[in-house]
């Protein structure tokens, strides 16, 4: 299985063996779920985590004043709903499929007696969610700190690290579905605003945008306007 480095708050990436996988996936069952699929909701019971086998998965809060947060999008080799069945609690958000995807529906329970069972499985879980801690953290400091447009080059060089794949030898493409209401509510903005930006981007040679796609073409120079 492929694995990622992930960012934003909301999933556990964990890096599984061959081994780990197989181990994980004979306790679980395989879900093929369509596209706007809803995979769990804000005060549900946590009872299941979901590993990504293929497919996007937005997680996202409605805020008190009706407006949507997206706090991540998640891939192939996430874990996504750990948090709330360790901790016995409700769901605090919502995950979406971006597009068709497929998961492995683990239980809750038998998902923790799995961790008692194999203490290196467990650690690497407890330093991902101690990642995920982190990257909040970092998350809330440049809404804070940043301008829109910084937030919005930071998080698409963030999302090519990520999920991007190479398009040439000096371009990489976001591979993942984002509309640009996606990418607004991702930086805590307006669509309008996201379009403005992205356009911005287009005159000074950062990216290059096509039907569905995002390309960045300058990492260097994208990198350099969120240091300034």
């Amino acid at each position: 299985m492929t694995t990622f480095n992930t960012s934003f708050c909301g999933s556990v990436l964990v890096s599984l063996t061959e081994d780990e996988r197989k181990l994980v996936q004979q306790s679980a069952v395989l879900c093929r779920l369509k596209s706007g699929h809803i995979v769990f909701r804000a005060e549900d019971h946590a009872q299941h985590i979901y590993l990504i086998e293929t497919g996007h998965i937005k997680i996202y809060r409605n805020s008190p004043w009706g407006k949507v947060v997206t706090v991540g999008i998640r891939k192939p080799g996430d874990l996504i709903g750990v948090c709330e069945v360790l901790a016995g609690m409700t769901r605090r958000g919502y995950a979406e499929t971006l597009e068709a995807s497929v998961l492995w529906s683990i239980g809750g329970q038998k998902f923790i007696e799995i961790l008692q069972r194999h203490p290196p499985l467990a650690i690497k879980v407890a330093n991902a969610l101690g990642n995920r801690l982190r990257e909040a953290e970092t998350m809330v400091e440049n809404l804070v700190s940043m301008e829109v447009d910084r937030r919005l080059a930071r998080a698409l060089i963030q999302l090519a690290e990520q999920q991007g794949i190479p398009a040439n030898e000096e371009s990489i493409r976001l591979n993942v579905p984002l509309t640009q209401q996606a990418l607004a509510e991702i930086i805590g903005s307006c669509r309008q605003t996201v379009t403005t930006t992205l356009q911005k981007f287009r005159d000074t040679g950062f990216i290059h945008t096509g039907k569905k796609y995002i390309e960045i073409r300058d990492m260097k120079g994208l990198r350099s306007f969120v240091q300034n």
